[in-house]
């Protein structure tokens, strides 16, 4: 019988898996071990307001990212195949928009509701994209798209 290889990333778990364990975890953490370091949650506070646009950006941010994918024909789940690479729209500043944006989200939704080990467990968050899902996926689409998608390795940047 002859090995095929899965057409997609081949990620053992999916990507907001991530965000979701760290929003749980700091929820945990911080009824364990609350750290009072930013201030309470309302309307007055500067923090609401930082946050709100900062999840607003990051919300922004990852709808583009999806509609550039869905513009070019392709799947944005990386459990489905790539038809093609995608390098318009968010595309020619940052090979991983909807993570930024996923991570810029995270961060707001942390300012907003004050909770600071949501903002602690940001960076595991960034390394768990990076190095868990990112790697795969630049893996698997230089293995299908070859000296096409070097190309796009060599002009655009992983994160900014």
């Amino acid at each position: 019988m002859e090995d095929k290889q899965v057409d997609n990333a081949g990620l053992m778990i999916l990507p907001p898996f991530y965000p979701a364990m760290a929003w749980i975890l700091a929820l945990a953490l911080d009824f364990v071990l609350p750290l009072p370091l930013l201030p309470s949650f309302g309307l007055a506070a500067w923090t609401f307001w930082v946050g709100a646009a900062l999840a607003g950006l990051g919300g922004a941010v990852v709808v583009g990212g999806i509609r550039a994918f869905r513009a070019a024909g392709t799947h944005v789940e990386p459990n489905k195949p790539t038809v093609r690479i995608v390098t318009d729209g968010l595309y020619r500043f940052s090979r991983n928009p909807i993570y930024l944006g996923c991570l810029c989200f995270h961060v707001g939704l942390c300012l907003i509701v004050g909770l600071e080990w949501g903002l602690i467990l940001l960076p595991f968050i960034w390394l768990a994209f990076d190095r868990l899902v990112v790697v795969q996926e630049e893996a698997y689409l230089a293995r299908k798209f070859g000296d096409d998608y070097r190309a796009y390795l060599g002009t655009t940047r992983r994160w900014l």
